[in-house]
C-alpha cells in the first residue's frame, strides 16, 4: 500500500514534466530529418573526405574567427550540414563548400528551442538539475510501480487501451502499458540522468576505473613529425587518420588564443558515439602531434559510458532503433495521459 501511494503521488506530480519530455524527446529522434527536409543544403550528395573536411574548417576559421569557435561538428554523407558552435551562445550551420547557410542565437530555431526545452526546461542549469532530479524521481516510481503491479498481472490479458474511460479501465490500461514501457523508460531516463548530470556521473562510474596509467595512454603512438605546414588543416587530418585507420572524422577545435592544437576528434570501427571521442592534438604552428587518444584502448566501463548519449538521442545511424525509440515516446506520453486522468478523478477527492 505505501508503494502504491508513493508511486500514485509521485507520478502525478512528475506526470506532466514525463508528459513533457516524452513528447519533446520523440520531436528531436527525428531532428536531423526535418533539417534535411526543410534546408535543401543538407540534402547534397557530399564525400566527407579529408580534402573536403580542410576546405570547410578553413572556411569557418576565416568567416568567424578562430578565438570565436567553440567547436565543429562536421557534416557526413548523410547530412551534409556542418555545425559550428561560436561564442556568446552563437550557431551556425555551413554547406558543403564552406558557405554559411544560417546563423542564430541560443533558441532562435524552433528545433533548438525544443532541445532546450526537453534538456533543461527553459531554464538553463537549473533546468537542466532539476530534469536531471526528476529523471532519478521517476526511476524509483517506475521500480515501485513494477513492484505493486505483480499482483495484478493477470489484468496484462485486458489490453493496452481501456474500453471506457472510467478510472478502473484507465488504471487498467496505465499499468499495462506501464509494465511494457518499463525498460526503455528506465534506459531514457538513466541515460538521460547521466546527461544532466555529467561531472557526478563521471567521478561515481568512471573515476574508480582510472589510474595513472589512463593519462600515459594519451602520450603513446604519436607520429614523430613537425615542421611547417605539418599542421595545417589539411595534413594534420590526414595524419589523424593515418594514425587511427579506418576511422571518420568527425569535429574538431580550432587553435586559438586560448589553445595552440588543431583537435580532430574521430569516431572509431566499433564507437556508437558520432560526436568524434578519440582525438589527435596537433600543435598548429609546428606540426608536433603531442596527444593522441583512443577511446578504444579505454577500459569498458569507459567505453560503456561513451555509448550514454548515441542511446538517449538516438544517434546510432540505425533506423530500427530510432523507431523504437520513438514508440517508447508516444507510449510514455499515453502513460502519462491515463495516469494523470485517473488519478485526477479520484486522488483529489480522497
Amino acid at each position: 500500500m505505501f508503494l502504491r501511494t508513493v508511486h500514485a503521488w509521485g507520478s502525478a506530480i512528475l506526470g506532466l514534466w514525463v508528459l513533457l519530455v516524452s513528447v519533446s524527446g520523440t520531436l528531436l529522434v527525428w531532428k536531423q530529418d526535418y533539417l534535411r527536409a526543410s534546408i535543401p543544403e543538407a540534402r547534397e550528395t557530399f564525400e566527407p573526405t579529408p580534402e573536403a573536411l580542410a576546405l570547410i574548417a578553413s572556411a569557418i576559421e576565416e568567416r568567424f574567427g578562430p578565438d570565436d569557435i567553440l567547436q565543429i561538428d562536421f557534416a557526413t554523407a548523410s547530412f551534409a550540414l556542418t555545425r559550428v558552435t561560436l561564442s556568446d551562445d552563437r550557431y551556425a550551420y555551413v554547406d558543403a563548400r564552406g558557405s554559411t547557410v544560417t546563423e542564430w542565437v541560443l533558441n532562435d530555431r524552433w528545433e533548438e528551442w525544443l532541445y532546450d526545452l526537453h534538456h533543461r526546461l527553459l531554464l538553463g542549469n537549473l533546468g537542466l538539475t532539476l530534469a536531471g532530479l526528476a529523471a532519478l524521481i521517476v526511476i524509483v516510481l517506475v521500480v515501485a510501480g513494477l513492484v505493486t503491479y505483480w499482483p495484478m498481472r493477470q489484468g496484462l490479458r485486458q489490453g493496452f487501451w481501456p474500453k471506457s474511460f472510467v478510472r478502473g479501465q484507465l488504471l487498467r490500461a496505465h499499468r499495462n502499458i506501464g509494465v511494457v514501457e518499463a525498460l526503455l523508460l528506465l534506459l531514457s531516463l538513466t541515460t538521460g540522468a547521466t546527461l544532466a548530470f555529467p561531472q557526478q556521473s563521471q567521478q561515481l562510474l568512471l573515476e574508480p576505473f582510472r589510474d595513472d596509467s589512463y593519462s600515459m595512454d594519451f602520450s603513446e603512438h604519436l607520429d614523430g613529425i613537425s615542421g611547417p605546414g605539418t599542421g595545417n588543416w589539411l595534413p594534420a587530418m590526414q595524419r589523424a587518420l593515418r594514425s587511427m585507420p579506418g576511422s571518420r572524422i568527425r569535429s574538431a577545435q580550432v587553435a586559438n588564443a586560448y589553445s595552440p592544437y588543431r583537435v580532430i576528434g574521430l569516431q572509431q570501427e566499433g564507437e556508437w558515439n558520432p560526436q568524434g571521442l578519440s582525438k589527435i592534438y596537433i600543435d598548429a604552428t609546428g606540426g608536433q602531434m603531442d596527444v593522441r587518444m583512443d577511446m578504444r584502448i579505454q577500459r569498458i566501463p569507459e567505453r560503456m559510458y561513451n555509448t550514454v548519449y548515441p542511446l538517449h538521442t538516438g544517434r546510432l545511424d540505425f533506423l530500427p532503433y530510432k523507431l523504437l525509440l520513438t514508440l517508447s515516446g508516444l507510449l510514455a506520453a499515453t502513460l502519462s495521459i491515463f495516469g494523470l486522468t485517473s488519478f485526477a478523478r479520484s486522488g483529489f477527492r480522497r
